[in-house]
């Protein structure tokens, strides 16, 4: 039996690759490949490191992607921006597809519920090309919008929530031979994720942790991940020490939402540890935001010791309101101690940088301009994070009571653009002065 699994085009006004890396299907091709007979193949639509591409992009592996400009969907054509579809290009897609031998089995994945056209797209190229294959839909899309899922993406079988066990079984229904294997109930039961499938193990993506205890009203960890799973200590370890051992990777991406909850069990205990054991050239880079009260003096420390590159902190606002539904995450004076801390183990204020919620209902200028000014008066630099309505979530639930999304659902309404433009309240004056007065504070610092 062949098996091959999927990362989709994206179509969006934007997108850039920070490190995107498609890590439960990394997980989902170690655990088929570790437990079963199957003969597994990879097809990567947004991955920049193949061989013959062009690679474009910063020494620590971010860079564009290539792009092709697409007509918008009719419910985007009041948004003030291109609509394109962003991955490899199409050529080399159709050569790769034409490479392989008959599928019988696809596993495609989607990490944004507003990402459908995409996988629609990629769906209509693969279906072409594999008449026959049984097609296994997993990841975001069907755990946070089933339905939505079921009538826009043509599959034959549907999976929600993790799919380690669930993919198992399937195969095992489709004839694969399948050796015992644990439930996967614990993410100590995973095997290591199959990242030499990428183009690139110089830059490979870490996971410490699966899920996060705090409840935001506009997060979906909690359904992603009803349970916060700590990952042992050795297992880290043993990861990180044969990622650089076997494969020389230099630049650890580490995608967990709680990275710093119970830091003395794992992050202190780990990475005080690696500080000392990795050489200079290996670095941490964290794309999610930290969770900046449990920034204490040893935590920064470490943080520096350990070479941890990019970092960026859970903001959010200074608004009363909006606080409340970031689990009051973090205020004012805790912004201020952890930054604080950081620049006293090393650190640049213009090197800090700060994830700052936009676009979120209810938000006024006054709450932007205040946490700008904020932000300013740190030195630090930065950057927002504009709020989408994730299908799932309180937020969604209660803009849908409201009237200001429809019902049912309608995937492309969550995209964070249209939703900025067409749904926030804000004015197209009002975005573009947020936008200007952000980047010009980033450059003041950075500088």
């Amino acid at each position: 039996m062949k098996v091959l699994f999927v990362n989709p085009y994206i179509c969006d006004f934007s997108a850039y690759d920070m490190w995107l890396r498609p890590l439960g299907l990394y997980y989902l091709a170690a655990t088929v490949r570790r437990y079963s007979d199957v003969e597994i193949f990879w097809l990567d639509a947004l991955d920049r490191f193949q061989a013959g591409l062009e690679i474009r992009g910063r020494e620590d592996g971010r860079g564009k992607y290539n792009r092709e400009f697409l007509e918008k969907p009719v419910i985007y054509r009041p948004v003030p921006r291109n609509y394109s579809r962003y991955g490899i290009p199409l050529d080399v897609f159709s050569k790769k597809i034409a490479a392989l031998p008959e599928i019988d089995v696809i596993l495609i994945t989607c990490l944004m519920t507003y990402w459908v056209d995409g996988l629609q797209f990629t769906l209509h190229l693969l279906k072409k090309r594999f008449p026959r294959a049984k097609v296994i839909l997993g990841g975001v899309l069907p755990t946070l919008a089933p339905a939505a899922a079921k009538k826009l993406a043509l599959a034959d079988i549907y999976v929600q929530g993790h799919g380690e066990r669930t993919l198992l079984q399937i195969l095992g229904d489709f004839g694969a031979k399948v050796s015992p294997h644990p439930d996967f109930s614990s993410i100590a039961d995973l095997p290591l994720p199959a990242v030499d499938l990428a183009g690139t193990q110089k830059f490979v993506p870490l996971l410490t942790s699966r899920g996060c205890p705090q409840r935001c009203s506009y997060c979906a960890s909690e359904i992603l991940n009803p349970i916060f799973q700590e990952q042992r200590k050795e297992n880290i370890l043993t990861e990180i020490f044969q990622r650089h051992q076997e494969f020389h990777s230099e630049h650890f991406i580490v995608f967990d939402d709680a990275l710093l909850i119970n830091k003395k069990k794992r992050f202190q205990a780990v990475f005080s540890l690696l500080a000392k054991e990795l050489p200079p050239q290996v670095q941490f880079h964290v794309p999610n935001g930290l969770h900046t009260r449990e920034i204490d003096e040893k935590t920064a420390a470490i943080l520096h010791a350990a070479r941890f590159k990019t970092l960026r902190l859970s903001f959010e606002s200074l608004a009363p309101e909006i606080l409340r539904h970031s689990d009051q995450k973090v205020n004012q004076e805790q912004m201020e101690t952890a930054v604080e801390n950081l620049e006293k183990a090393g650190y640049l204020r213009s090197q800090i940088e700060v994830y700052l919620l936009f676009g979120y209902p209810g938000q006024t200028m006054a709450d932007m301009e205040k946490a700008l000014t904020f932000i300013d008066r740190m030195g630090l630099v930065p950057h927002l994070a504009l709020f989408s309505p994730v299908p799932g979530t309180a937020d969604f639930i209660r803009l849908q009571r409201q009237g200001v999304l429809t019902t049912p659902g309608n995937l492309l309404e969550t995209n964070k653009l249209y939703f900025l433009h067409e749904k926030s309240g804000f004015s197209a004056a009002e975005i573009m002065q947020v936008k200007k007065m952000a980047t010009e504070i980033a450059n003041a610092s950075l500088n």
